[in-house]
């Protein structure tokens, strides 16, 4: 399974969060852009399982391009990192179908939340993605 990981910072920032996901999920293949462009693409020939935007693109706010997403694809499951509380986030989020919020500094034990969230996800195991 494919992650794309799209973010203007360093992929250093995201070594550690990146370890727990190659840890913890079973075949994944973590790919980086700093493109809004290459998102586009991908989300129309072949979209990842999941896509991490970051905030900070200089295409828009993170939010605003969730809404561009699903008028390509909506069947993408977006994350989004943001500096957002979980109120204002949901507020600011309701109705975009938005997998998982993750912190500016997403850390290994991020990796490891967001890890079971996808497997109990991808396992059917009709288990809300949230915990």
């Amino acid at each position: 399974m494919q992650i794309l990981i799209a973010t203007n910072r360093s992929e250093e920032l995201f070594a550690r969060f990146c370890d727990a996901l190659r840890q913890e999920v079973e075949n994944v293949e973590l790919l980086f852009t700093h493109n809004w462009t290459n998102v586009l693409a991908a989300v129309k020939v072949m979209p990842p399982g999941f896509l991490i935007l970051d905030q900070g693109l200089p295409e828009g706010e993170t939010l605003d391009l969730v809404r561009k997403l699903m008028s390509v694809n909506v069947a993408v499951n977006c994350i989004v990192i943001t500096d957002l509380d979980d109120e204002s986030f949901h507020e600011a989020g309701e109705g975009l179908g938005i997998f998982a919020p993750l912190p500016v500094e997403p850390s290994f034990e991020d990796g490891e939340a967001l890890a079971r969230r996808i497997k109990r996800f991808i396992g059917g195991a009709g288990v809300p993605a949230f915990s």
